[in-house]
């Protein structure tokens, strides 16, 4: 963001938090983009300040990476112009349910949509206030049995011996065996997500970089700083006590639980399916959603081969014996936005789009892998977002939070392809705010064709 635009997005919030409510700064939002037509430059965690701590309610109950911040779902949630409490409120791409929790937290009923089975367990956890003193007691118990195997099993993890110690693999399969031999319901859920959380903790991942890269002194200067601390933390690992980070993170995850207000169970999530383009009652149904069913959908779908989510979880996914009836690349492929593709299938591609048709001629000539990544994705959203549309109530709202990146050295305008998509499907556009990215999560430079999303959109729609 330039200099001016700071300054203005500055005063601007200055003089937007003198408003009296979120519904008024919705209509002068509108207003300003009908009258100039132009995206409205905003800073979300200045409008928010008291969003800025670090740890809000049960957010931060495991690690995932590219988060939607919450200070947006907030904003749109809390504000009577786009849903009403008790609505039913969709995200399609719920990730660990950022917005599924401030759903429920606005007195929302919340439905959301997944192909990460990992990120699925999390928002499911996330979105439960379960009795604290009960979670207490069932953690001294399972830690006391677990202690006590003498025959364990270790699960299908793939290079097991590379990422983790041997007393600490051994370790970590005691507290598996001991949460997997709970009672299937929600508490053995929330156990599950713990476990989960402590698995990349005690591993030889380094814990800055998103996807599994192992902690590696040698690229540094063995006088530097960096090197000292990577050493010490190599050593740290070899005789870290998994149970003591095990109860330190369930612990903190039970305080988080228990500052979920009372109210929260007056509402409800749902994860209803693995696929946003094919919306269903619930995962284990082929029933579909009916038309019109929900009230409003606000969602931060992934972006063009810039997110890794399968192979970022796979340590977690493997612990917790998530992958064992398919392997982590077929997976993979159930992601929108994915990158790995066969050189079989690559070809050109016609999305409909005319701007973005026009690019991919360039592109394709230039990069057919980066031509075709980016293309099937605008073929596979455009599926996923017919489909969120024919859930979508007359009058109800659609907003989405995208980015653009670059593809090639040549930028991949996604929220325009989608916007023209949307408009063509007979939406109506009611504005566009822009936000700064504070943190890019999975989204980072990995070679010369690819590069990092430095913005993003927020737009809305009314069907």
């Amino acid at each position: 963001m330039l200099l001016g635009e700071l300054f203005w997005v500055d005063n601007m919030n200055e003089r937007l938090i003198k408003y009296e409510s979120n519904e008024l700064l919705a209509g002068r939002f509108t207003r300003d983009y009908f009258a100039n037509n132009k995206p409205i430059p905003i800073s979300f965690r200045t409008l928010f300040p008291n969003l800025n701590k670090s740890d809000r309610y049960t957010h931060l109950i495991h690690t995932y990476p590219a988060k939607l911040l919450c200070h947006i779902p907030y904003f749109f949630l809390n504000n009577t112009c786009f849903s009403q409490k008790m609505e039913i409120v969709l995200d399609p791409f719920c990730g660990t349910g950022t917005v599924l929790l401030e759903a429920n937290l606005a007195g929302r009923y919340a439905i959301g949509a997944d192909a990460n089975p990992l990120a699925r367990k999390i928002a499911a956890v996330k979105t439960r206030k379960l009795d604290s003193l009960h979670l207490e007691e069932r953690l001294t118990a399972l830690i006391s049995r677990a202690k006590h195997f003498s025959k364990i099993e270790f699960p299908d993890v793939r290079n097991r011996d590379f990422w983790f110690p041997i007393d600490t693999q051994i370790q970590l399969a005691k507290i598996r065996q001991a949460v997997s031999e709970l009672p299937t319901d929600e508490y053995k859920d929330f156990f599950d997500v713990c476990f989960s959380n402590c698995v990349k903790k005690v591993s030889y991942a380094d814990p800055r970089i998103a996807v599994p890269v192992k902690l590696n002194p040698e690229r540094f200067d063995k006088k530097s700083k960096k090197y000292e601390n990577i050493t010490k933390r190599l050593l740290e690992l070899e005789t870290i006590d998994v149970f003591d980070k095990f109860r330190a993170i369930t612990i903190d995850n039970i305080l988080r639980i228990k500052s979920l207000p009372e109210d929260v169970n007056n509402v409800s999530s749902k994860i209803v399916s693995e696929n946003a383009r094919l919306l269903t009652t619930a995962i284990s149904s082929e029933e579909l959603l009916s038309d019109g069913c929900v009230d409003m959908i606000l969602t931060s779908p992934p972006y063009a081969g810039a997110q890794k989510y399968i192979r970022s979880s796979s340590l977690n996914l493997g612990w917790l014996g998530l992958t064992e009836n398919e392997n982590l690349k077929s997976l993979d492929k159930k992601s929108i936005g994915r990158e790995n593709y066969s050189s079989s299938e690559l070809k050109e591609i016609k999305t409909g789009i005319a701007s973005a048709d026009k690019l991919l001629d360039i592109l394709f000539n230039k990069n057919k892998l980066r031509a075709y990544i980016v293309g099937n994705y605008l073929l596979e959203m455009k599926v996923a977002l017919e489909e969120a549309i024919r859930v979508l109530k007359n009058d109800g709202y659609f907003i989405i939070v995208i980015g653009n990146n670059k593809v090639c050295d040549m930028e991949f305008n996604t929220q325009e392809y989608l916007t023209e998509y949307i408009q063509d499907k007979g939406l109506k556009l009611q504005f566009k705010l822009i936000d700064d990215i504070k943190s890019y999560g999975l989204m980072t430079k990995r070679n010369k064709t690819a590069d990092i999303i430095s913005r993003e959109w927020v737009l809305v729609f009314k069907k």
